[in-house]
């Protein structure tokens, strides 16, 4: 989950998977979880669109549409406590979402399915944005796979994702 805070935007339209080939399956899953350092109110107003996140080799499946999650509670707990908070405090909440709506794409589940064209998939992404030799990327790819993607069970779905389909479900406060 690379990240989770973005301001307020109006819904991109869907563009569907655009990062990976078509042999790397999306999934349905129907309950999600997310953490975001938006008030529940702001949420209930606006949902979720997707990332204006910027960051080079970043994987988004659905490209400025996608929503990142985890298939866990406890795993979206372990991504907050796993990213850098340099000294600050920060609250988060943590939102279910119902994706019944909505094409989602699973890291563990694409790596127990077609793992050559995940990791492919990562590691050309990897060559096309920093430029680095492809047995590099490939290393990058499968330590990215395991130390982030499965640690947290990251989740991508395609938004934007209504107010209507997600709940709030918990506040948690990390101090820096």
């Amino acid at each position: 989950m690379s990240s989770f805070y973005k301001t307020p935007s109006p819904p991109a339209p869907k563009a569907g998977n655009v990062t990976f080939a078509k042999s790397v399956s999306s999934v349905r899953n129907t309950t999600v979880y997310r953490a975001d350092t938006r008030s529940p109110a702001t949420i209930r107003k606006f949902g979720f669109s997707g990332t204006n996140s910027n960051e080079p080799c970043e994987v988004r499946v659905f490209g400025k549409n996608t929503v990142f999650a985890s298939t866990s509670k406890e795993k979206v707990k372990d991504f907050i406590h796993m990213i850098e908070h340099q000294g600050q405090s920060k609250k988060y909440h943590l939102y279910q979402i119902e994706t019944n709506k909505q094409q989602v794409f699973s890291f563990r589940e694409n790596m127990d399915k077609n793992p050559t064209s995940l990791i492919n998939g990562i590691a050309n992404l990897a060559i096309r944005e920093l430029g680095i030799p492809q047995d590099e990327a490939l290393a990058l790819a499968k330590d990215a796979i395991h130390s982030n993607y499965l640690a947290v069970d990251e989740v991508q779905v395609e938004g934007p994702i209504s107010p209507l389909s997600i709940k709030h479900i918990n506040t948690i406060s990390i101090e820096g």
